[in-house]
């Protein structure tokens, strides 16, 4: 018999085939998982763990013991029950796909109960069988191949990563359309309806495959915390899954080696390692994290502010033909009124969208332009709302006020066509012409 890689100690062959087994099993959960995430059904691995239950009842009962090849089949069986009669009712139109999931989980959750109080009390099925899993142990029940010792989680594992690649290759398009639109994927000859019922019974072959290796816990953070990470990321399905395989291999990686260190349960570790990359992710993604969210407001805000300024100098030349506001003016009032306004005017400087002397502040011919722009945004949506809404003429500046900040020149010139080019606004005020340059005050 010949252990290897022969090259590595017994310590280290141990960790070696621990993390290989982990990665064959969570990078398989976590490619289902993106699925199940985009489709909104990310705890079928928790109701699929849940309902094999009687399996591992009947299957105890059949051969009155819990030697791994018996409580495998009988899992199976009712994880493929699970999935085929909850995809039933919603084929019927009798429910939703997460309802249906819900009335079949819990029914053989139940009777897995009754049939373990009434011929297994004494066994613990669900404590050894479902929640822990033994992943610190696939290395004391190998097979011989080809001369060498394997641990057989790692074949049981591998062919099933191996099938969800292989549905991935052959039916990629058929997958991806029946993800978004399972209805418009069936209706032009994707098989939409067949393709989430691939989903489905995968998942199932895949929570039954792991859960004596990793254990439930695992499998369900597996199957929803990389696809979740992996979204906040990407935008792309292709990047999707290979993210989210990428993921899942870290924390195997990462939640071993520390498990190690700290003597605990590496299957917790792995999971607690998923909490923390989701958690990372959430808040550094460049995307859609929560700090870059703040710091996209904090810009729109400055932006705003900055475009309120120049709608301000724009008006008060328009009025009055001043070219200059010095800070004795009644209207540097307004300015001390704008948030920050020290820091918007001296980034409004930096542009070149304004200029500052000892006679005060005055538009340059760029913030003249840009400051033309503001207005004629703001008085062609006075005059959208006078004209279809209707609203009373003291409603239309603070409405008005609010959009023109979000009005691009592809906008601008839609209201404009659709009003048949007015030159005056509803109070009267002529409306700038319609030229773009100038560009946003904060570049």
């Amino acid at each position: 018999m010949i252990d290897w890689p022969v090259f590595l100690d017994h310590a280290t062959r141990q960790a070696f085939w621990t993390i290989l087994v982990g990665i064959c099993c969570n990078a398989c959960c976590a490619l289902l998982g993106c699925f199940l995430v985009l489709r909104r059904l990310a705890m079928l691995g928790d109701a699929l763990s849940h309902a094999v239950l009687p399996g591992l009842v009947l299957a105890f009962i059949v051969t009155a013991s819990t030697a791994p090849l018996p409580m495998f089949l009988g899992a199976a069986v009712f994880a493929m029950l699970t999935a085929g009669l909850s995809r039933l009712l919603t084929s019927l139109g009798h429910t939703t796909e997460e309802s249906g999931l819900g009335i079949v989980f819990t029914a053989f959750f139940a009777l897995g109960i009754l049939l373990i109080q009434v011929f297994a009390e004494n066994v613990h099925l669900d404590r050894d069988a479902v929640l822990e899993g033994s992943i610190e142990y696939v290395t004391l029940d190998t097979i011989m191949l080809a001369g060498l010792e394997w641990p057989t989680s790692l074949w049981v594992t591998g062919l099933v990563l191996l099938m969800v690649l292989c549905w991935l290759v052959l039916f990629w398009k058929e997958v991806k359309t029946a993800t978004f639109d399972p209805g418009y994927a069936s209706a032009i000859g994707l098989h939409g309806q067949k393709m989430l019922a691939a989903l489905v019974i995968l998942v199932a072959v895949c929570v039954v495959a792991a859960f004596k290796v990793v254990g439930s816990v695992l499998v369900v953070a597996m199957l929803v915390v990389p696809g979740a990470t992996a979204q906040l990321l990407c935008q792309n399905l292709r990047n999707l899954l290979i993210t989210s395989a990428v993921f899942a291999v870290a924390a195997t990686v990462s939640g071993y080696l520390l498990a190690r260190e700290l003597n605990t349960s590496a299957a917790g570790m792995m999971a607690v390692m998923t909490g923390l990359g989701y958690l990372a992710a959430l808040l550094f993604s460049p995307s859609q994290g929560l700090l870059f969210n703040r710091w996209q407001r904090r810009e729109m805000q400055k932006r705003i502010h900055a475009e309120d300024i120049l709608g301000m100098l724009y008006r008060l030349q328009e009025r009055r033909g001043d070219t200059a506001v010095s800070p004795a003016s009644p209207i540097w009032n307004q300015f001390a009124g704008v948030t920050g306004h020290e820091q918007v005017l001296r980034q409004l400087q930096k542009s070149e969208l304004i200029t500052q002397s000892e006679t005060g502040i005055q538009l340059t011919d760029l913030g003249r332009r840009r400051g033309e722009q503001i207005i004629r945004g703001h008085r062609l949506w006075e005059k959208f709302l006078d004209h279809e809404f209707a609203l009373p003429q003291d409603h239309l500046h603070e409405a008005a006020n609010q959009m023109e900040h979000f009005l691009d020149q592809e906008s601008r010139q839609t209201i404009e066509h659709r009003l048949g080019s007015p030159d005056l606004d509803p109070h009267g005020r002529t409306i700038p012409p319609g030229d773009d340059a100038g560009g946003s005050p904060n570049q």
